[in-house]
């Protein structure tokens, strides 16, 4: 079971991106400190709105490369478990950048000709509410944990708001206040948490990103929290759907072991939701104060 490769922004994190570039451009000021590489900066793709939500395909930490080299280390440790002359089927999502994902594995794992030699057959799944309960991407069809505004899936963005709110503001003064960005005009709590998404959304694409200097340790380790804040909340053991959800892929995982080995040897699903998976977990509370 795994979630599909590195990828550029989503498309809402992306227009996010873009807006506070945009505004700061269009200040026409020449930024100080932390911000001065701007002065001279470009977004890590040419052709943005293409590109989000796809699989990154440049630098050492391409997505394409890496789900490749996944498929040849797991060709390396599980080669035994193949069964000659029997076609493994792998289960993606319909989402692009999973199907690429699992497209890419299995060119690692099967071999380039995975498709023409029926080594393996890839099976798209709908990401449809006529599915129901499937394994892959529950989050998307329990309606109750999609509608239910207190304790669903916009759980997480509440708490994280609320997170965001304790450290964000003094990194916003520090970065225009304190190193003379005053005409830019106030960062909001949002804006910066854009700052330091694209120090890792561009270390995928180039290797390297001045972003990643901007922030102190410790507001990247406040950063690190409140990503753990919101899966925690949205489909973590903060989250009263999240068992049910990730019981349907503990009961297809017993059925399979119940089974034996005949009914088959190797198993490959991918999966894309706005979070991760939701697999069963031991209840965690994060130790801080939100």
């Amino acid at each position: 079971m795994s979630r599909h490769a590195e990828r550029y922004p989503t498309k809402n994190a992306g227009a996010r991106h873009l807006s506070l570039l945009n505004r700061i451009r269009d200040a026409n000021v020449v930024l100080n400190g932390s911000l001065s590489f701007l002065n001279n900066w470009t977004y890590f793709t040419d052709e943005p709105w293409k590109d989000f939500d796809q699989l990154t395909r440049t630098g050492p930490y391409a997505g394409t490369l890496q789900a490749f080299m996944t498929g040849v280390r797991f060709l390396t440790r599980y080669e035994h478990l193949l069964q000659p002359g029997r076609r493994t089927r792998i289960w993606a999502s319909d989402s692009q950048r999973v199907i690429d994902t699992a497209a890419y594995f299995a060119s690692g794992f099967f071999g380039l000709d995975w498709e023409k030699t029926d080594k393996a057959v890839l099976e798209v799944i709908p990401e449809t509410f006529d599915r129901h309960a499937d394994t892959l991407t529950p989050g998307d069809t329990c309606l109750r944990y999609i509608e239910d505004a207190d304790n669903g899936h916009d759980n997480g963005y509440t708490m994280l708001a609320r997170f965001q709110n304790k450290y964000i503001p003094d990194i916003a003064a520090r970065l225009t206040l304190k190193e003379q960005n005053e005409e830019i005009g106030p960062l909001t709590n949002l804006e910066v948490w854009s700052m330091q998404e694209m120090c890792g959304f561009e270390t995928l694409v180039r290797g390297s990103s001045p972003w990643c200097s901007v922030f102190t340790q410790k507001e990247w380790e406040s950063f690190a929290y409140a990503r753990d804040v919101i899966h925690y909340y949205r489909a973590g053991p903060g989250n009263p759907y999240a068992g049910a959800m990730g019981w349907l892929w503990l009961n297809a995982t017993t059925a399979l072991l119940h089974a034996g080995p005949e009914a088959g040897t190797t198993f490959f699903s991918l999966s894309v939701t706005l979070t991760v998976m939701q697999l069963p977990v031991i209840p965690w509370t994060p130790k801080s104060t939100i």
